[in-house]
This record gives structure tokens, sequence and C-alpha cells, in this order.
């Protein structure tokens, strides 16, 4: 969010398990309404991937993150 306010555009990509955190956040920040793209399992949320995973993660979040920079 702070890039964001810099008049950086960016996107917040959080694992399922911690959505309720990034939406805490978002609200504390006074930006309740705040999207961001989810990845769930079978990746972890640790987010200690391999190589092939990221990519199959960077894949599938792609169109939403496109969208999102184009909103």
């Amino acid at each position: 969010m702070e890039l964001e306010w810099a008049g950086v555009p960016t996107v917040c990509i959080v694992h399922e398990e911690l959505t309720g955190s990034a939406q805490a956040i978002a609200r504390i920040s006074g930006h309740p309404d705040y999207p961001f793209v989810v990845v769930g399992y079978p990746h972890i949320p640790t987010a200690v991937w391999t190589e092939d995973e990221c990519r199959d993660v960077a894949r599938a979040v792609a169109p939403q993150i496109r969208t999102l920079l184009l909103e």
C-alpha cells in the first residue's frame, strides 16, 4: 500500500491463510476495500516454493494482476 501511496501501481498477492491479516492491515490503513489476489493450496502459505511452483502461481495470478493494474 505504501508503494501505491507513492504513485507506484501495485497489486498485493496474499495466500488464502493470510487474507484475514491482509484485510486487517488494509482496514487499519484506511483502505478497507483494497483489492488483492489470493493464492491458495496446494501452495503453502510460507511461499517457500520450487521454481516450478513459482511459475505455476505466476501463470495463475497474472490475469488477475493485469486486471487490477489496469483498473
